[in-house]
């Protein structure tokens, strides 16, 4: 059995490095670095070498070139996830080749470097391999299954499924893309992922990319220098420096207007950004993980998402299951909601009521599910929730209502929106508190909703 990394430093032994590159100058110029940090090295020329030093010897960590006199980094990359998957494996790839950096992280490299490699880089690299947990280990030492099982509810073999994909996910450095339907967790698995990565105690930043004005994009993402417009007082930073270390969350990364996609790439390509009104670029160490509920190849179909850009976010994709993949999670989540909702006594559900929440098909997903709960908890009496109080006729009449050719699944969904709370004023004799109450939202959501979408009485 492989000696962990606690007992190995407990008896005093180095952290150990394979180095693989075919240049002299550049084996001892990483080996100087590493014996600098306080690492031990072993360096490599060839796949072959490689191979031998790894059949011998545990590495916390293999850093390799990706043009090798027989073989390419790749090779050492696969062999690596087949026979020792516990070592985190770097490649270094040649300026501007964007292709072999994804490849390798398609093939499992935990992250990449380009030539010529900046030694500030590397060290932040060495020290986040270094950081990693166990396979299946938190930092703490709880496993990776108890500590989520509180926030990815549920037993069923799609969920179970997603949860080992974080695990992996988490030794990684790879972008991240996380498909899947509103409501269906897609912001909790990337929580998740960097929890349990090694970039844990660094900031988690998430951003609605569709929340931000198109004039505003550059400076909120890379930050601006005092007196670079109208209005700018102070210097400030962006969202690529506040996750600096961390991890950046991009929600609805769809909505990005075609001029800041290009600039996102060549920030995730360099890992370098220039504030507003600044002429030198800062580094920045991030991870980049991004969810839509649009399919995002279809943007890239139809023109208002860029294939570079794509092939850059979607290195990995995690698809989160809808609720209607994993009924059989809908009673555990349910006792979780009402526990959450209502505390240490929640309402009982009668079995008919259970009975139609299972059998329902929630095209909202687990937010859905939640929001039918927390009205049903506020309808029911006696401290019992029947079938009644769930609405869920009304929830299927929405359903049901058919998308017209040409709309958008914004329009789709603000015209449900709107047909749902115009029949909540209508049983409330367009009584706004009470509409509020029966559809489980506070009445300025209400207010808000109604004037958004031109509701009138």
């Amino acid at each position: 059995m492989t000696t962990s990394k606690m007992e190995r430093r407990q008896r005093g032994q180095l952290a150990r490095v394979l180095v693989v590159d075919d240049e002299a100058d550049i084996r001892e110029l990483f080996d100087l670095t590493l014996a600098r940090m306080g690492l031990a090295a072993d360096c490599a020329g060839t796949v072959a070498e490689a191979r031998k030093f790894l059949e011998r010897e545990h590495y916390s960590l293999c850093l390799t070139d990706m043009r090798l006199p027989d073989g390419d980094g790749l090779d050492v990359v696969r062999l690596i996830g087949a026979h020792y998957e516990e070592t985190p494996v770097a490649v270094i790839t040649a300026f501007g080749s964007a292709d072999n950096a994804v490849a390798a992280l398609k093939a499992g490299a935990f992250d990449y470097l380009s030539k010529p490699v900046a030694l500030h880089q590397l060290r932040t690299l060495i020290k986040s391999a270094l950081n990693l947990p166990q396979p299946g280990e938190l930092q703490d030492g709880t496993s990776a299954d108890a500590a989520m099982a509180g926030q990815l509810i549920g037993n069923s073999p799609a969920i179970v499924h997603v949860r080992e994909m974080i695990g992996k996910l988490a030794r990684s450095q790879a972008p991240v893309y996380i498909s899947g339907e509103s409501g269906s967790g897609k912001e909790l698995a990337a929580r998740l992922i960097h929890s349990q990565s090694a970039r844990h105690a660094a900031p988690f930043v998430p951003v609605n990319c569709g929340a931000i004005p198109e004039n505003l994009m550059e400076s909120e993402f890379f930050g601006y220098r005092k007196g670079a417009f109208t209005g700018a007082d102070s210097d400030r930073d962006g969202f690529f420096q506040a996750a600096d270390s961390g991890t950046l969350f991009l929600d609805e990364v769809a909505d990005l207007p075609l001029a800041m996609q290009v600039k996102l790439l060549r920030a995730i390509q360099e890992k370098r950004v220039r504030k507003v009104g600044c002429a030198t670029e800062q580094g920045v160490d991030v991870r980049i993980i991004s969810a839509t509920h649009r399919k995002l190849k279809e943007c890239v179909g139809a023109g208002t998402f860029r294939q570079d850009l794509y092939y850059r976010l979607n290195v990995i994709e995690l698809k989160m299951p809808t609720l209607r993949e994993r009924q059989d999670d809908i009673p555990l989540l349910v006792q979780t909601a009402l526990a959450r909702i209502c505390g240490a006594k929640p309402p009982e559900l009668t079995p008919e009521a259970m009975h139609g929440l299972c059998a329902y098909s929630y095209p909202g997903n687990v937010r859905e599910l939640e929001n039918i709960l927390e009205r049903a908890t506020a309808l029911c009496v006696d401290g019992k929730v029947v079938l009644d109080d769930l609405q869920l006729a009304a929830e299927s009449a929405v359903e049901g209502v058919v998308g017209r050719e040409g709309e958008t699944i914004d329009d789709h969904m603000s015209r449900i929106e709107k047909q749902v709370i115009i029949e909540a004023l209508a049983k409330t004799g367009f009584n706004r508190t009470a509409a509020a109450r029966l559809l489980g939202v506070t009445f300025r959501s209400l207010r808000y909703r109604i004037e958004r979408l031109g509701i009138e009485e």
